[in-house]
């Protein structure tokens, strides 16, 4: 076996045993897309919301994992529901993860400033894993003659509690635990139920700056809880910025804007805190979306973005 393709295997497997337990992708910029984990949140804007995202972790270190994400959602006109799309991929090495769910929310007033919105998802998932693609040195082994493939139905549900001042979360955006070898069909080769609790805070400086911090936690069987805490600033509804700190695992930064109209662009990067500090230069992620008024009537601007 050449040694170029010796190391990468051994990057491959490295990579394999720092995420496997966190199998959903993470994103430095999770604020502006979170339908891709909470159905509850679609169609809590008034305009629709085309949002897409692609991110490029520990750049430089070979088979590290790149996920695009693209995602739209909007409220119905009179009524009390949202619906949206979302699809994302991940490739980690040879492993491609891809996603689609179509999702739907039912908005329910609380009070005259506190709405609860409940929504559910439901889609398919496909598993794919490019084993002939590999440098091996038994070319006739037959555990690489053929790529491993597995397409699975999904459902999630989640719930959205907001007022202009705060929000809060809760959701499962995959209810199915499914095994991605019938061979190996045991606990450790599943992709397992994830847990989102999130919630968040805007403080009005004054009439030109807000400051939202927000938390984000994820819970899944076999792994630590993993937590990103989250500050914003927005000036004059028009730029902005933040920090995030991933506990124990990552410390980034992200800043947005809008460039044109409804368009805005958004940039985040992150540094890695864990053991492959040394290994690679660090997570990059672009972000556009788009507010598209479809909605007849004033345009109403919310302030509080999730």
């Amino acid at each position: 076996m050449k040694i170029k393709s010796f190391l990468s295997l051994i990057v491959f497997f490295t990579l394999l045993s720092t995420i496997k337990a966190q199998q959903e992708p993470m994103f430095t910029q999770y604020i502006f897309d979170p339908i891709s984990f909470n159905a509850g949140y679609v169609g809590t804007t008034s305009m629709l919301n085309v949002n897409t995202l692609t991110r490029l972790q520990w750049v430089g270190l070979e088979g590290s994992p790149k996920t695009f994400s693209l995602s739209a959602h909007a409220p119905i006109e009179g009524r009390k529901i949202g619906l949206g799309i979302t699809l994302l991929t991940d490739k980690i090495g040879p492993v491609n993860n891809t996603f689609f769910t179509v999702n739907y929310a039912y908005r329910l007033r609380v009070t005259d400033q506190l709405t609860l919105s409940m929504g559910i998802k439901g889609g398919i998932s496909s598993y794919k894993v490019g084993l002939t693609d590999l440098s091996i040195i038994d070319q006739e082994d037959p555990q690489f003659e053929n790529n491993e493939k597995k397409i699975s139905p999904n459902l999630g549900f989640g719930f959205y509690l907001y007022e202009d001042r705060y929000f809060v979360g809760f959701s499962v955006p995959k209810l199915i635990q499914t095994s991605v070898d019938d061979e190996y069909a045991t606990e450790k080769y599943q992709l397992k139920r994830h847990y989102y609790i999130v919630g968040g805070y805007n403080w009005k400086i004054n009439n030109e700056w807000n400051l939202k911090p927000s938390l984000l936690t994820k819970i899944v069987g076999g792994s630590p809880v993993s937590n990103d805490i989250t500050i914003q600033a927005l000036y004059n509804k028009l730029v902005g910025g933040g920090i995030i700190y991933r506990v124990g695992d990552a410390l980034g930064f992200f800043a947005f804007g809008k460039v044109y109209k409804e368009l805005n662009v958004g940039y985040g990067y992150e540094y890695s805190l864990n053991g492959l500090s040394g290994v690679n230069s660090g997570t990059h992620e672009i972000r556009l979306t788009y507010d598209f008024n479809v909605i007849s009537g004033p345009r109403k601007m919310k302030i509080f973005r999730f």
